[in-house]
């Protein structure tokens, strides 16, 4: 395996290859322990059969049993690594899909809320410049009745000081009248 795909892993997968390793190194040692004494009681015989050839022969079964348990070790640690990188692309393209899915989701809402704020905004706006069209309707209403009010007032008050002034007038030529009839005033004609 390249260093630089070593370096990639996360922690938690070179512990597991790292034990797996130790495990395999584990059963090497075991089998390297028992061919160690398959071997040590095939020279026993081999001393006691005191043939050469037939030692060799025995050595040779020795080592090719060895070489069987190395190769078979070798592709158990090729297979293990090979499923553990496959492991590992797919969690990392499962793991960017779902990254993906959820930056497309949130960017979904956010386009949604935003709309919706928008429409509430506009709305809220359009309510509210209704409300203030009919106040200065209302307002105006008001005033225009206001002035109307107040026209006709000043009229009434108008007409009522004139014939007040009318009436203090004639009261008031009355009692001059009287005056001058009981007290022998000339008259306003000569």
């Amino acid at each position: 395996m390249a260093d630089r795909e070593l370096r990639r892993m996360h922690r938690a997968e070179l512990i597991e290859i790292i034990y797996a390793l130790k495990q395999s190194e584990d059963q090497l040692k075991a089998q390297n322990a028992a061919l160690t004494a398959q071997l040590q009681d095939r020279q026993l015989r081999l001393e006691s059969a005191g043939s050469i050839a037939q030692a060799a022969l025995e050595l040779n079964n020795v080592f090719a049993a060895a070489q069987a348990a190395a190769d078979d070790y070798l592709h158990s640690v090729q297979a293990s690594l090979a499923d553990t990188n496959a492991t590992a692309a797919n969690t990392l393209s499962q793991a960017r899909s779902e990254a993906k899915r959820i930056l497309e989701q949130a960017q979904a809402d956010a386009d949604s809320l935003k709309a919706q704020t928008r429409q509430e905004c506009s709305a809220m706006v359009e309510q509210a410049q209704q409300e203030c069209d009919a106040m200065t309707a209302a307002a105006a209403q008001k005033r225009t009745q206001t002035e109307a009010d107040c026209k006709a007032m000043v009229e009434r008050a108008e007409q009522e000081v004139q014939q007040r002034w009318q009436a203090f007038d004639h009261k008031a030529n009355e009692l001059l009248d009287q005056y001058r009839s009981t007290d022998g005033l000339p008259s306003e004609e000569t």
